[in-house]
């Protein structure tokens, strides 16, 4: 009996030992590819091989068509791949990957297009009320959602899978809902590059709210609060992107916003705001930045962040929040600070100013650099950016967008595109919207 056992083990394990040479034998395969939405460049990839890879040899023997400057980063089975500069990515890139692992088996090469630009989603004004569209590059539009009566905020998720939506009804009772996506973006068949596919729509909450508030990082988590008609039926929940959902216990004075490279949250407070981990255990004290300030935009490849800070003799201040540092003024003055944006690094800041005049109210696009020196400023005449929407910067083509109208009683716009760099505009989409946001590819 004890022979036979022998006999068994020896040979279950050879059979291991076959396998495992089989497996050395065989040349190496991309396990996965997917965008990276955390980088310093203008566009990132996410690379996973079956085993680790040679990245000397991937970076000498990968190409890009068209040419441009690019690092290849990481170790092991996973690497990323940057595009670098601030040249405008204007089509669909050709990579050709090939290279070795760090046995000098070489993998099969093969050709991926690739689409890193963002699509343009708006709230579109229509017949029967409001409805999520998204242009796709012919410059057509393509529903994304029914038509609801109103539409309150609109959240893609950061991974481009989804568009989280509050909706209203006319009795102005709220709804949330999650239009899932397919990306579509990456492709070995330069013809199936699209726009996302849909997929299901998904409530969030089981029937109608009295408020509604979504926020998501670039993981594609999604963190939701909602309050019901009752007393104490506000909850607040997070789901995240693999399904998991877990509901969170936070004093708020306002809506939550989720830190884009994941982790944490920024929480309004009566004393500032308050940077809270989403750990299950806290192992310091949450950070506080005291006074009366609002978060106006991450640079989510850097970690900082704008900052709008409201003062008690009505002046308004920019500040530039970077890790462990104390923020960094980079404007003061009396006008109206309406929106601002930075660039991934946090090493541009644009800002919309406005002021009150015999003639309205006039507002002016600023360029400054992270110590707050000017490099460039236009007037928006006759524009006026709309109440409420966000200014919102693309790396991959170098251009701001705002959603824009000619009167700043509107409360129908259009989208607007422009140059980050010469503050010159290079688009209008000529169509009724509420708010123009980017969904990531």
């Amino acid at each position: 009996m004890s022979k036979r056992l022998t006999l068994l083990l020896a040979g279950a394990a050879g059979m291991v030992l076959l396998q495992q040479q089989l497996l050395v034998r065989r040349p190496p395969r991309l396990l996965r590819l997917s965008p990276q939405p955390i980088h310093s460049g203008s566009a990132g990839l996410d690379l996973q091989f079956s085993r680790p890879m040679h990245r000397p040899t991937i970076a000498a023997t990968s190409r890009l068509e068209p040419t441009l400057r690019h690092r290849w980063l990481g170790k092991g089975n996973e690497l990323r791949l940057v595009v670098e500069g601030e040249r405008p990515i204007e089509q669909p890139l050709l990579l050709h990957l090939a290279g070795s692992d760090v046995r000098n088996k070489k993998m099969s090469p093969q050709n991926w297009w690739w689409d890193p630009r963002p699509w343009l989603v708006v709230n579109r004004l229509v017949a029967d009320g409001e409805q999520l569209q998204v242009r796709r590059r012919d410059g057509t539009w393509q529903p994304l959602t029914p038509v609801w009566p109103s539409i309150s905020q609109v959240v893609p998720l950061g991974n481009g899978r989804g568009i989280a939506v509050v909706s209203s009804d006319e009795r102005g009772q709220e709804r949330i809902w999650l239009q899932r996506l397919k990306p579509a973006g990456l492709q070995q068949d330069k013809t199936l590059l699209s726009p996302p596919q849909l997929e299901s729509l998904e409530p969030l909450a089981s029937g109608p709210l009295l408020f509604g508030h979504v926020s998501s990082n670039l993981s594609g988590d999604l963190l939701v609060q909602k309050g019901g008609f009752r007393a104490g039926s506000q909850t607040t929940e997070l789901r995240l992107n693999d399904g998991a959902r877990r509901s969170l216990r936070v004093k708020t004075s306002g809506p939550l916003q989720l830190i884009p490279a994941g982790g944490g949250m920024v929480v309004p407070a009566r004393e500032g705001l308050r940077i809270d981990t989403l750990g299950e255990v806290s192992r310091s004290d949450p950070q506080i930045l005291p006074g009366s300030r609002e978060l106006g935009a991450f640079c989510s490849a850097s970690g900082r962040a704008v900052l709008i800070r409201h003062w008690p003799d009505y002046r308004r201040s920019i500040e530039l929040v970077i890790p462990g540092l104390a923020p960094r003024q980079l404007h003061l003055g009396d006008q109206a600070v309406l929106a601002v944006a930075c660039n991934n690094a946090g090493t541009r800041i644009w800002a919309v100013l406005g002021r009150w005049s015999a003639q309205g109210r006039d507002q002016t696009i600023v360029l400054m650099d992270e110590t707050g020196r000017i490099q460039k400023q236009k007037q928006l005449n006759p524009w006026k950016v709309q109440p409420g929407t966000k200014l919102l910067m693309d790396p991959v083509r170098q251009q701001l967008l705002m959603s824009v109208s000619e009167s700043s009683q509107s409360n129908t716009g259009i989208a607007g595109l422009m140059d980050a760099t010469t503050l010159e505009w290079s688009e209008f989409s000529r169509i009724p919207i509420k708010e123009a946001v980017w969904l990531m590819p």
